[in-house]
C-alpha cells in the first residue's frame, strides 16, 4: 500500500517534471527522490513517468494518479487540521469550487464576512471550470460551486441563480476605444477577440456569442486562452480585445484598460449549486452567504462614468 509521503513525492515530480527542482523544494537530497519514485514504480508495477529523451513526462498511468494524489493529500491536511483541534469547538471543512473570476471577485466579498459569523468552519477554495464543479458536486468532492449555469441539467443538482453580472470590454491601453466612456457592442464587429475555448466553459463562450449576434455581427475569436489572467495578457500584448464579466476586472493587468458595455443585455449569468437532496450543511449556510450578496441588476452606464483603468 503507498504512504502518503510516496505521494508527496510524486506529486512534487509530477508538478514540477524535474527531479532536481522537486527534490530542492521537498529539501531533500536528488538520488534519494529519485530512489523513492523508481520504489513507487515498483510498487505499482507500471510507470508514473516517461524519462525518454531526458525528459520527464507523465505516462498514462502517471495522469490518472495525479488528480487522485491531490485530492488524497489535500483530505489528508483536512483530517490532520480537523483532529489537531479537536479539544476546541466542532470543526467543519466548507469546499468551494468557483470558476477563476469568482476566485478574484466573488468570494472575497463574501468568504471572510461567512467566515467570522461561522468560526469554525474551515475552507478550501478551488478553482474549477463549471463542468468540474458539476461532477465534483455530484461526486460530494466540493460543498458548493461557483459557475454560471442557467439551470440545472438533472435531479443531483440543486441550482440557486445569483443573477446577472454585467460583461465589461478589457482593452489595450493604447487602442481608440480605450478613451471611451462606454462601447457599444457593435463596434467590436471588427475587432479581433480572446477568449476561453468553448469546451471548456461553454456557457460564458455561448452568452457572449449570443450577446455579438443580437447586436449584430458574429464575434471574430483569433486567440483562444485557458484562464483570466491569459486572456488579459494577450490583450495587454494589443493583438485582441476581451469580453470579461465585471468581477474579472478586478485583476489589474499593465496595459489593459476596462471599458463597460452600453448594451443593457450584455450581461452574463451567475449561480450557486449543491448537491440536491443531502446537501452538506456547510455549503447550504456559504450559498445563502451567497444569495444575500448577489450582484445588482445591471442598470445603463451612467454618462461619463463606470469605466475602470488599469494602466499600470
Amino acid at each position: 500500500m503507498l504512504e502518503l509521503r510516496q505521494l508527496n513525492y510524486f506529486l512534487a515530480v509530477a508538478e514540477d517534471l524535474n527531479v532536481t527542482a522537486a527534490a530542492r523544494r521537498l529539501r531533500m537530497a536528488q538520488p534519494a527522490l529519485s530512489q523513492a519514485v523508481h520504489k513507487m514504480e515498483r510498487q505499482l508495477g507500471t510507470p508514473l513517468f516517461d524519462r525518454a529523451g531526458g525528459r520527464l513526462r507523465l505516462t498514462a498511468a502517471g495522469r490518472l494518479l495525479f488528480p487522485e494524489a491531490r485530492a488524497l493529500i489535500e483530505r489528508a491536511r483536512e483530517i490532520t487540521e480537523l483532529t489537531s483541534r479537536a479539544g476546541g469547538p466542532q470543526r467543519t471543512v466548507l469546499r468551494i469550487g468557483a470558476i477563476a473570476s469568482a476566485v478574484s471577485g466573488l468570494l472575497p466579498d463574501v468568504l471572510p464576512g461567512f467566515l467570522d459569523d461561522h468560526p469554525w468552519v474551515l475552507p478550501r477554495v478551488y478553482e474549477m471550470a463549471q463542468r468540474d464543479q458539476v461532477e465534483a458536486v455530484r461526486a460530494g468532492d466540493i460543498d458548493v460551486g461557483v459557475c454560471r449555469m442557467e439551470r440545472a441539467g438533472d435531479g443531483e443538482v440543486g441550482l440557486s441563480r445569483l443573477g446577472d453580472e454585467p460583461l465589461r470590454c478589457a482593452v489595450p491601453a493604447g487602442h481608440p476605444l480605450a478613451a471611451a466612456e462606454a462601447v457599444p457592442l457593435a463596434a467590436l464587429a471588427d475587432e479581433n477577440l480572446v477568449g476561453f475555448p468553448r469546451a471548456m466553459a461553454p456557457v460564458a463562450y455561448d452568452t457572449i456569442v449570443h450577446a455579438c449576434v443580437r447586436a449584430g455581427f458574429s464575434p471574430r475569436f483569433s486567440q483562444e486562452a485557458r484562464n483570466d489572467q491569459a486572456i488579459l495578457g494577450v490583450v495587454a500584448c494589443g493583438v485582441a480585445l476581451a469580453l470579461v464579466p465585471d468581477m474579472t476586472t478586478r485583476i489589474s493587468v499593465e496595459g489593459v484598460v476596462y471599458v463597460p458595455i452600453a448594451d443593457p443585455d450584455a450581461v452574463t449569468s451567475l449561480s450557486a449549486i449543491v448537491r440536491a437532496g443531502d446537501p452538506a450543511e456547510a455549503g447550504l449556510r456559504f450559498r445563502e452567504a451567497l444569495i444575500a450578496a448577489r450582484p445588482p441588476a445591471p442598470g445603463p452606464v451612467p454618462p461619463g462614468g463606470g469605466t475602470a483603468v488599469t494602466r499600470g
